[in-house]
């Protein structure tokens, strides 16, 4: 049987991502003998594996692939260029690891500094055992997922346009007495049925409710003068999607405009402003810069965007802590947004990809504000 991800997987160049890494690691006289990746978006992009639960031993010149019984056939449908070792049962992971970097000769470990402050500690222990010493090495796998390939930005697109589709299909949802929970079901089982996952928990937050960023759909029913905000991603062929709609109930009053747009002049300011060599920072600012002018920065408490990719937050974006210059290939979220506490707010996205002179927008769905009358 061929696992579903092995024919979306096919064709990716899995043993070029880790030779990339291992000219990342493996070089100057601090470098470790060893890399161990467990983060499972890393694992994914170096191996192909789908499965919760691995590890990838990578030294200079040879590579191991660990997990579990529950995972052995899939790990050989998935990692079959990769040797692998799978835990006996009844005993510790740890233990295989450190068993496995001995029989290597690895002497220092490098980690993730994703593991968590438990995993650490029970690695330390099993290698301390076969003399084996941690180093932290930070987030070099990260770093390579930040720039993607002609075959992951392929991936971001039609999970792109599933997005847009899935707006098109709910928009005749927007009318009163419909229940915001109703409304993120359909857009949960409108994603599954094109052979896709939500992305992360979908959000549907109506009137009042739409001033809340990260809002749970509640049965709250949609009454005219509300404002709706939809934000909801897919995930389809491994890779993600995030978009971010507002809508008004009925007829637009002149605070709903106000506010609407200029949401969406910072949205179009950022987008023109996107291209490679600016620091992500900047944008943010120029976001803060617009709302202000219409005195409403003091509404505005997130980061303007966030990479897009395996992961929905896949790394650095458009935040103030982003120094690094934008470069081409990069996808990205933008989404400024303004919340009013007792009236409602809004929030505008789109997801771009950088271009060597600027940006493409990879969701298509309208941004001009809609007001739904039934």
């Amino acid at each position: 049987m061929v696992s579903q991800h092995q024919a979306q997987g096919a064709g990716v160049d899995y043993a070029g991502r880790r030779a990339r890494l291992r000219a990342s690691i493996f070089t100057g006289k601090q470098s470790p003998d060893a890399i161990l990746i467990t983060n499972t978006a890393n694992l994914f992009y170096l191996t192909g594996f789908t499965g919760s639960f691995g590890a990838l031993l990578l030294t200079p010149d040879t590579e191991r692939f660990l997990t579990g019984g529950i995972y052995a056939t899939q790990a050989q449908q998935e990692v079959s260029d990769i040797p692998q070792i799978i835990n006996p049962p009844l005993r510790e992971f740890n233990e295989t690891l450190a068993e496995t970097a001995q029989a290597l000769s690895v002497r220092t470990l490098g980690v993730e500094s994703s593991m968590s402050v438990a995993g650490l500690m029970g690695l330390r222990k099993a290698m301390r055992k076969v003399g084996v010493r941690l180093q932290p090495v930070g987030t070099p796998v990260e770093k390579l997922r930040r720039v993607k390939d002609a075959g992951e930005i392929a991936r971001l697109r039609r999970a792109a346009a599933l997005a847009d589709a899935t707006f098109q299909h709910i928009q005749r949802l927007f009318q009163p007495e419909v229940a915001e929970w109703d409304i993120a079901m359909e857009i949960d089982f409108y994603l599954r049925r094109q052979g896709a996952y939500p992305a992360f928990d979908t959000i549907v937050v109506s009137g009042e409710r739409s001033a809340l960023p990260h809002g749970k759909p509640t049965e709250r029913r949609l009454q005219r003068g509300d404002f709706v905000t939809v934000d909801f991603g897919a995930r389809l062929d491994g890779y993600c999607s995030d978009l971010t709609r507002t809508v008004v109930i009925g007829k637009a009053s002149a605070e709903h405009h106000k506010i609407y747009n200029a949401v969406l002049e910072a949205l179009e300011r950022c987008v023109e402003a996107i291209k490679p060599g600016v620091h992500g920072k900047h944008i943010d600012a120029l976001a803060r810069q617009v709302l202000a002018k219409h005195g409403l920065d003091g509404y505005f408490g997130h980061s303007l965007g966030h990479s897009l990719g395996i992961s929905v937050h896949d790394g650095a974006g458009l935040s103030f802590r982003d120094t690094q210059p934008l470069e081409a290939g990069m996808v990205l979220t933008v989404e400024p947004g303004v919340y009013v506490p007792g009236f409602g707010g809004v929030r505008i996205e789109q997801d771009v990809l950088v271009t060597d002179t600027g940006c493409e927008l990879l969701t298509q769905a309208p941004t001009a504000l809609m007001e739904c009358e039934w």
